[in-house]
């Protein structure tokens, strides 16, 4: 089937996500637990009732069991599992890395999963460790390719999947570079990015970090990318933060196996507990000790739920945050718990912040809050710092994470939602003059600080706080309580769009759906001739023709360095206002 995948809201380089399958919709970002046939420690019935929509399964499995492979095609990789939501399958790849290699070919285990029904299917790639030897990771990405190059040739026969394109070299970037051009190229639905083995077992999360960031920096950002073995719960935010969309783990078994109960914020030993720390229904019914006293069996049956029950919340707790846009707050939370992780937290924000921001919402309507240090070089808060110094003022004030910020400022995002604990509240009140000026001057272009000259505010009568900027008697925007940014109206829009040099806070579209975008029409990617590559989720944007006549304002939900890599049906902009009337 083709690839349908739609961002609805963002926060960090998250995004919360619709993946349509054609055994449903998912949302993302979405933990998807290994179910492993030969070991079933949790079934795939009791899954579903968990709540857990989506599971992975191995294929090469499934094909080397006689009555599993003829169960399989005969009714189905759903039916055989009995699980009626999302199924994913892996194609037989770890057993690559385990044993050093399967009697299957590429192009069998392609055709396996594709006829017993997988909703999301692999490739035969090869995970590779840290400790690889250069020469092996030369002919393991050669394989990789040569396999995917395999199910290019073979794509229309292998429609109903979406197919995860993986790139592989190890710790050698030059070779990780060269695997993910090349499926970049062959256009993939699924992004794929293989957990380093070794590294990941030592909590080694920098040089997963950097390995995952270098493979996003190249492959298309409009699929979804899915993060092979990323199990613990405590590393779900920080890696969802980073761009990962989907993770999938056996490590809710392993660990049970070994006694290790998982929490948010690391793993504790059952031996070693005298309460349970948890409300799940595993841990409301039973204490540790009841637990140990139970067979093995049933003693890893439930710690296993259980752990399928924090990964599970833990996943929910990232999509809500992206949807209150603290995800960052989160993710920080969740660093403060292993030194190793706020180490790659650290590392990720130093070195690839310029990556990271472009898909930092331009402005969220939840507060900042300092959290450490390591807050200082959080994109958005770099962004503030580096942006603020082209808006001209004679009064300020400062503030620990920005330096000097103009009083016109005092009440947009992030200078006045940002919650330090040294700091106090700003007493001075800035003039109108200087609220628009400053405003008009950090959201769209330095050009429009004169426009603050005679422009007054319309306040709110209960709260005394700017709700309308005025110039000349018109109505310049609105400005949003929750994030002291200014809402164009048409006229103000126009104004603007005037004063500001091209491309600046613009979207353009194409001749033929000019008509259809000034009576309203949601901007698509198809409908774009060029946009501002510096608009970021969530801006206020400025539509205009190719000739820069105004259509429409609006809302952005991408990014203008990504929007090009998006299927040509996803929206580009949500349109707020607009020149001609909606058709009746």
């Amino acid at each position: 089937m083709d690839l349908i995948f739609r961002i609805r809201r963002s926060d960090a380089s998250a995004r919360l996500s619709d993946l349509r399958t054609k055994s449903g919709t998912l949302t993302l970002p979405e933990f998807f637990p290994v179910y492993n046939p030969n070991k079933p420690v949790v079934t795939p019935r009791e899954m579903r009732e968990m709540g857990i929509r989506a599971l992975i399964t191995n294929s090469y499995i499934i094909y080397k069991s006689k009555e599993l492979r003829e169960e399989a095609l005969e009714r189905g990789i759903h039916s055989l599992l009995d699980f009626d939501g999302v199924v994913m399958t892996d194609s037989g790849a770890y057993q690559i890395y385990r044993y050093g290699d399967v009697e299957i070919t590429n192009r069998e285990i392609l055709g396996f999963q594709r006829d017993i029904g997988s909703d999301i299917g692999s490739i035969l790639d090869v995970p590779m460790s840290s400790q690889i030897s250069r020469r092996d990771a030369e002919r393991g990405v050669e394989r990789t390719i040569r396999n995917a190059e395999e199910w290019a040739q073979l794509r229309d026969q292998l429609k109903g999947t979406l197919w995860v394109g993986t790139p592989q070299g190890s710790i050698y970037s030059d070779l990780v570079e060269y695997s993910s051009r090349r499926i970049r190229e062959l256009d993939f639905d699924y992004n794929g990015v293989g957990s380093l083995k070794v590294a990941l077992e030592r909590y080694d999360f920098a040089l997963q970090a950097k390995h995952f960031l270098l493979v996003r920096s190249i492959l298309k950002a409009g699929k979804p990318f899915h993060f092979w073995g990323i199990g613990h719960p405590s590393t779900f935010a920080f890696f969802a933060a980073l761009g990962a969309d989907s993770f999938d783990s056996a490590a809710y078994a392993l660990y049970a196996e070994q006694g290790r109960y998982m929490t948010p914020h690391g793993t504790l030993m059952l031996d070693e507990m005298k309460e349970f720390p948890c409300t799940c229904p595993v841990c409301s019914k039973y204490t540790p000790e009841e637990v140990r006293e139970l067979p093995k069996d049933e003693r890893n049956h439930l710690i296993a739920k259980h752990n399928l029950y924090v990964s599970l919340a833990e996943i929910r707790k990232v999509r809500e945050a992206i949807r209150g846009n603290w995800l960052w707050e989160l993710v920080q939370e969740r660093a403060r718990f292993h030194p190793r992780l706020y180490a790659a937290l650290n590392y990720a924000l130093k070195n690839w912040g310029d990556l990271l921001e472009i898909r930092e919402p331009f402005s969220k309507p939840s507060g900042l809050l300092y959290s450490g240090p390591e807050t200082f070089f959080r994109p958005e808060v770099v962004r503030a710092r580096e942006r603020v110094r082209r808006v001209r003022s004679r009064r300020h004030f400062r503030r620990v994470l920005y330096g000097r910020v103009p009083l016109g400022l005092k009440y947009t995002y992030p200078f006045g939602q940002t919650v330090h604990p040294d700091e106090e509240d700003v007493e001075e009140e800035p003039t109108d003059e200087e609220i628009v000026s400053s405003i008009l001057s950090y959201q769209f272009h330095p050009s429009l600080a004169d426009l603050g000259m005679g422009a007054r505010i319309r306040r709110s009568g209960k709260t005394g706080m700017p709700r309308e900027a005025i110039l000349d008697g018109n109505s310049l925007g609105f400005i949003r309580p929750s994030d002291g940014m200014l809402v164009p109206t048409m006229e103000g829009a126009d104004i603007i769009r005037s004063r500001i040099p091209l491309p600046k806070s613009r979207v353009a579209v194409r001749r033929e759906f000019e008509e259809t975008v000034a009576r309203g029409t949601t901007v698509f990617v198809k409908f774009v001739e060029w946009a501002d590559p510096l608009i970021r989720p969530r801006s206020e944007v400025i539509v205009v023709s190719g000739d820069d006549e105004l259509l429409a304002t609006g809302r952005a939900i991408l990014s203008g360095e990504e929007y090009r890599e998006f299927d040509e049906n996803h929206p580009f902009v949500l349109i707020r206002r607009h020149k001609l009337p909606r058709r009746a």
